[in-house]
């Protein structure tokens, strides 16, 4: 069916067009309860860049999540930043052209988002930044960068809280381009929490809820060849007092092999998880050890104590308001922080904490996208 075929039989005809791309797992679950509300009001298309293209990494998302397929994907695949983000461009390019959409819609901090970004924005087409304004101040992780490039040549700005506001502001963003509407993370465990009981990784991993630590971490920074090995075995000596679980990440196992390390057998090791697996292990940990941004805000809309193994959050808030502990990610402040936290009294610290989410960022973000076409 070509694409205006398509948007006929979706009854999109003189609705306005806009064009949806993503490309990574935190995109797919953090635009899902935004992609059903842009197919009702809007010509909506879907297009997929294949950054994430593995069944675990990707197509499980879209069915677990109840979404429709992407109309296109550029299956761009695994590269280096400069390599796969040309990729990207050079495919979208003419995709763009024939379609000619009001307006591109990214989210996040991917090399997807970037692509989709400068594409767009070099073709006169409007960007719509969701989640802009997160900064973590720290210019040598490429999600920095990306965030940093992307906000700065969308048009309209779909920021999170008051704080990444302040930080579009303070970059010279113009105000009426911003608009604080809260983050679809919270919106996507919440629509899918009421099912979380239906996993069975708990069982297949012999896992007793509230008896283990869940752990993830997979970025730049985290399997850089000064931190890693540091890191496996500050997390090898906790697992080596209580039970942790670790869902590998691709990057991370490549990191592994490159520099020739070998995973504490103290680990449980996991392949990557789906999206219900993933929120029932770290609903039911006893804490989450974790360098994600996105599982940050699901562990505290799940209420699960959170360690973050950074010097810096894009998510200042749930840190500021005493949910989540920053304790970086060298052998001896991973230690320092397991041994302060990670006891009785220092849980129940944590879990004493009102944790200020907020929903309905989803229904916001697509009255704002239609009301700037």
């Amino acid at each position: 069916m070509t694409d205006a075929a398509l948007q006929e039989a979706r009854g999109a005809v003189g609705r306005p067009r806009l064009l949806t791309f993503l490309g990574t797992r935190p995109e797919i679950t953090k635009l899902s309860p935004i992609l059903p509300l842009l197919d009702e009001r809007a010509a909506h298309t879907v297009v997929h860049s294949g950054q994430h293209y593995s069944y675990e990494m990707d197509a499980q998302f879209f069915e677990e999540l109840g979404l429709r397929a992407p109309d296109h994907s550029l299956a761009v695949g695994s590269a280096s930043h400069g390599e796969q983000t040309a990729r990207m461009l050079s495919r979208l390019e003419p995709l763009l052209l024939d379609l000619l959409p009001d307006a591109v819609l990214v989210q996040g901090d991917t090399n997807s988002t970037l692509a989709g970004a400068l594409c767009a924005a070099k073709l006169g087409i409007p960007v719509v930044h969701l989640e802009a304004g997160a900064r973590s101040f720290d210019r040598l992780m490429p999600e920095e960068i990306n965030r940093i490039v992307v906000d700065h040549v969308s048009s309209l700005l779909l920021a999170a809280d008051d704080v990444a506001g302040a930080n579009l502001r303070q970059e010279g963003c113009a105000a009426d381009r911003i608009r604080i509407v809260g983050s679809t993370a919270i919106d996507a465990v919440l629509q899918v929490r009421d099912r979380l009981d239906g996993s069975t990784v708990l069982q297949r991993f012999g896992l007793t809820p509230g008896a283990y630590l869940a752990v993830t971490a997979h970025r730049a920074k985290s399997t850089a060849p000064d931190v890693l090995p540091g890191l496996l075995g500050a997390l090898g000596d906790i697992a080596a007092r209580q039970p942790l679980v670790w869902p590998v990440h691709p990057r991370t196992r490549a990191a592994m092999r490159e520099q020739q390390l070998v995973m504490p057998a103290s680990i449980l090791v996991t392949e990557p998880l789906g999206y219900l697996d993933t929120l029932r292990l770290v609903r039911d940990a006893r804490a989450l050890l974790t360098d994600s941004g996105g599982l940050q805000e699901e562990a505290a809309v799940l209420g699960t104590p959170t360690l973050i193994l950074r010097d810096e959050t894009e998510w200042a808030y749930l840190v500021a308001a005493g949910a989540h502990k920053l304790i970086g990610n060298t052998p001896q402040s991973v230690r320092d922080g397991a041994a302060r936290w990670l006891t009785a009294e220092g849980l129940a610290a944590i879990r004493a904490t009102p944790i200020p989410v907020t929903p309905g960022a989803a229904r916001r973000a697509v009255d704002a996208t239609l009301a700037s076409l």
